[in-house]
């Protein structure tokens, strides 16, 4: 039976509609996932930020949805520009090396959570620190710029350079290693330099934090030496 004019218009109008949408899935083919560019740069940074051993976020910025490039064949690359460097906030580029090559960058945030000492109440410039004044928080420490402390060291801990505010960060500028030997105490001088350890018996001419140089005066010789504070009483000469 032959077609009528309202079947021929119905018939018309659906075949373009279908043609409408071909062409549009063809159009959406024939451009790159977003997605597969976001996960390209994501996974670049997850495998190379300095903060492996932390639980972390990594948020990459959307790409405009305007964007278009074509879709890629081989699989996307992703790169950093020349001497720059992972940190809290990064451009990563990523890259097509298809038939249609393309290069497009996106910003890409890591934030690393660690638990880090903070002030419990406020502390006055020069008080040893205890385990009473601190308390330990879950912060994001790729934004803390001035770095973090995590425990009270090891022994002699730390005493406060300046006033630390409540809920304050603590920081390694803000305190400094406290002392475990004294100005004119008694200590045990060690040398390993030679073929032969030897000791002997100094004084103290400093105060000395674990690990610090002071100089120490030799009680046999009357020499004074230059060491390493090694424990509350035994310094180590060079």
């Amino acid at each position: 039976m032959a077609m009528n004019k309202k079947g021929k218009y119905i018939y018309f109008l659906l075949a373009n509609i279908l043609l409408m949408f071909t062409s549009q899935s063809l159009f959406a083919a024939a451009n790159e996932n977003h997605a597969r560019i976001a996960e390209t740069a994501r996974a670049y940074i997850a495998a190379r930020h300095p903060w492996q051993k932390m639980k972390t976020k990594i948020t990459v910025q959307a790409l405009d949805p305007r964007t278009k490039l074509a879709q890629c064949p081989a699989k996307l690359e992703a790169f950093l520009s020349t001497g720059a460097k992972i940190k809290r906030r990064t451009t990563v580029g990523v890259r097509c090396n298809g038939n249609k090559p393309w290069k497009i960058y996106l910003p890409v945030t890591v934030e690393a959570f660690a638990n880090v000492m903070v002030a419990r109440h406020p502390i006055a410039p020069n008080t040893t620190i205890s385990e009473r004044d601190i308390s330990w928080s879950q912060r994001d420490i790729s934004a803390l710029g001035y770095g973090y402390l995590q425990s009270l060291g090891d022994r002699g801990g730390y005493t406060s350079r300046r006033s630390i505010a409540q809920g304050a960060v603590l920081t390694p500028n803000m305190v400094t290693a406290s002392s475990i030997v004294n100005k004119g105490q008694r200590v045990q001088l060690n040398s390993n330099t030679g073929p032969v350890s030897v000791s002997m018996m100094g004084i103290a001419l400093q105060n000395g934090a674990l690990g610090s140089r002071i100089m120490v005066k030799n009680l046999n010789s009357g020499k004074q030496l230059e060491g390493v504070v090694a424990s509350e009483n035994v310094v180590l000469l060079n």
